[in-house]
């Protein structure tokens, strides 16, 4: 999966999170707006990490190591301000060559894995947003991500209203459902 923005970009993400019954309908909805097919769908495993007493959660932060194919990616993300139901907080992300080596390096830095999420995604382009299609452990979900105005725009196009919003996170969600432990799935396998 590509990383979602260039280094140059600005290091602020907005997104809105919204569950849906169906992929495979928001998925003919985006082909119908021509939307571009940016990476096909693939298996993500996500890891957040956290020093001892969880002072990057405690502090509304969070860092995370992601697994997809051979390659990864390292993300740190800043404290999230919510408003209508888009979320949005800094998040500064790179490329990683070897998942499987940094994890290695955090924990001999102390750092040790607090939250393991899995998740199947597919990623779009329509105009200026991202539009993300998740299938989870949990539940299916599209994230649209770009301008407030763009992601309004996006999801009203797609018949997911801002009413839908959710601006929990997958851990925060995981709970909330009354779940314990990893968000992974027995099987590698998901529905669309």
């Amino acid at each position: 999966m590509p990383l979602k923005r260039k280094p140059a970009a600005s290091p602020v993400e907005t997104e809105a999170k919204i569950r849906v019954a169906s992929l495979t309908t928001v998925r003919r909805k985006l082909q119908a707006l021509s939307g571009r097919l940016l990476s096909a769908r693939a298996f993500e495993s996500n890891t957040l990490f956290d020093f001892p007493g969880d002072p990057l959660r405690l502090s509304g932060k969070s860092f995370r190591v992601r697994s997809y194919e051979e390659r990864g990616s390292v993300t740190l993300k800043g404290v999230a301000r919510v408003s209508g139901g888009l979320k949005s907080r800094e998040e500064l992300e790179t490329a990683v060559d070897s998942p499987e080596m940094l994890i290695r390096i955090l924990l001999a830095l102390g750092l040790r894995p607090s939250f393991r999420y899995d998740k199947f995604r597919e990623v779009w382009r329509v105009g200026e947003c991202l539009v993300c299609l998740d299938e989870t452990p949990l539940d299916r979900f599209v994230e649209i991500e770009g301008t407030s105005r763009e992601i309004h725009r996006v999801a009203e196009t797609l018949g997911l209203g801002s009413a839908r919003f959710v601006s929990d996170s997958y851990p925060a969600l995981w709970f909330a459902a009354g779940r314990a432990g990893d968000m992974v799935f027995a099987r590698r396998k998901a529905r669309a």
